[in-house]
């Protein structure tokens, strides 16, 4: 099979160049089982097929276009209505593309009692879209453009067998499982130390598309207070949130912010009119961070975490834990302002992550299927009544968590 298209958009504005594309895709099976030359009795079915192609997206909310907006002065007497930049017009700006290379295998051994299907890919993305940081001289600091590449590569599997049949009974058994990496290969905009330690993780180039980084978390001080290493190796209390530069150094990278592998196992058990499905899911080789639980100062109106039972209370203490002291007011007044800091780096910092990989009863049903002579009594086909829940319970994961759900 093959199939071509050409697309072009005016949100690409008026460049040829950049608005229009050639999109295509070429794919092909071979069904392995049925050539004579090849004896393979032992499958009910065997395929082997290819896919290699190149698509493309606009992107989110983007336009090559100068976008002008109205607004009016806030004066209290001399209202005049101005106009704005809201966007800087960028004729480079082009699709985002993709270039995926697919290879899979579809089998069926023991009468198709056992089938299953093996996917492995490689895709290259480029042009990427998102925010650059200009000179200033258009009138705006940032403005949208094809800033990164990113290649990812993966691996799918799904098996499904017929276990055991007899009489009125059978069982059944589905599996699946994928793994997949990605990279940034190139980024044209590196994020503040801000911006790359937020929860769900940030682009950094020769990371994951979304990779979690940690403040260096050092132990407490002598006070209960947190302290921090920097790139030099010396403790601080707080980090220029500003550099861009000096990211890897400062921060710990921990590993991707999204699960890398991920599945699913369920089995049905069914015996004349009954059914009974029990379905499992799994993520795995992710890391988490905490919900934020620390401040340097509580009222009346804020709640505790748990945590603060085993919190830094005399000194010495800090040998013993590592939950912070609550600040005496009386502590941040003055130069002490960096303290205030720690508490916010604290709650991003190493010792506030865990990992994602988790295990979950994801849904049990019972179901009956009411018999056809019963039912083409009220002119009806098929007929079932059934009782299901979801999410009935977390059979594993980290206990860093402490309660926290994984997928929350």
């Amino acid at each position: 099979n093959g199939t071509a298209r050409y697309d072009g958009s005016n949100r690409l504005g008026k460049s040829k160049s950049a608005r229009y594309l050639p999109t295509w895709n070429v794919s092909g099976a071979w069904n392995i089982d049925k050539e004579t030359f090849i004896n393979f009795s032992f499958f009910n079915y065997l395929k082997l097929r290819a896919t290699y192609g190149l698509s493309a997206n606009l992107g989110p909310n983007t336009s090559a276009l100068l976008n002008i907006k109205s607004d009016v002065t806030l004066r209290p007497t001399d209202v005049e209505t101005y106009l704005y930049i809201q966007d800087l017009e960028n004729s480079n700006l082009t699709w985002e593309k993709l270039k995926e290379l697919n290879i899979g295998v579809d089998f069926g051994i023991f009468n198709n009692n056992l089938t299953g299907t093996i996917d492995v890919y490689k895709r290259n993305s480029y042009d990427l879209i998102g925010l650059l940081q200009t000179s200033g001289i258009g009138g705006n600091a940032y403005k949208n453009g094809n800033y990164a590449d990113m290649k990812s590569k993966g691996i799918e599997f799904s098996l499904t067998t017929v276990n055991l049949r007899i009489n009125d009974f059978a069982w059944r058994t589905s599996f699946n499982i994928a793994y997949s990496a990605d990279k940034i290969t190139r980024l044209d905009f590196n994020p503040r130390i801000a911006d790359a330690f937020v929860q769900g993780g940030a682009a950094v180039l020769g990371g994951p598309r979304r990779g979690l980084f940690s403040t260096r978390f050092a132990g407490l001080d002598k006070r209960g207070i947190p302290t921090f290493e920097n790139d030099s190796g010396e403790l601080v209390y707080t980090y220029d949130l500003q550099d861009r530069e000096n990211l890897r150094s400062i921060l710990k990278y921990e590993g991707p912010a999204e699960p890398r592998g991920a599945g699913g196992l369920a089995n049905t058990f069914s015996y004349k009119q009954f059914s009974f499905n029990v379905f499992l899911s799994y993520k795995f080789d992710y890391k988490i961070r905490l919900d934020d639980a620390f401040n340097s100062q509580y009222t009346d109106f804020s709640s505790f975490s748990k945590s603060f039972v085993n919190r830094w209370v005399v000194p010495g203490d800090e040998d013993l834990t590592n939950i912070p002291v609550i600040l005496d007011r009386q502590v941040v007044r003055g130069d002490n302002a960096d303290l205030l800091s720690a508490y916010d780096l604290y709650n991003k910092s190493t010792a506030r992550v865990a990992s994602g990989t988790y295990v979950r009863l994801k849904s049990v049903r019972v179901s009956y299927n009411f018999p056809t002579a019963l039912i083409q009594k009220i002119k009806a086909s098929t007929a079932q009544v059934s009782i299901e829940g979801q999410n009935l319970a977390l059979l594993y994961s980290d206990k860093k968590l402490n309660g926290q759900d994984p997928e929350f």
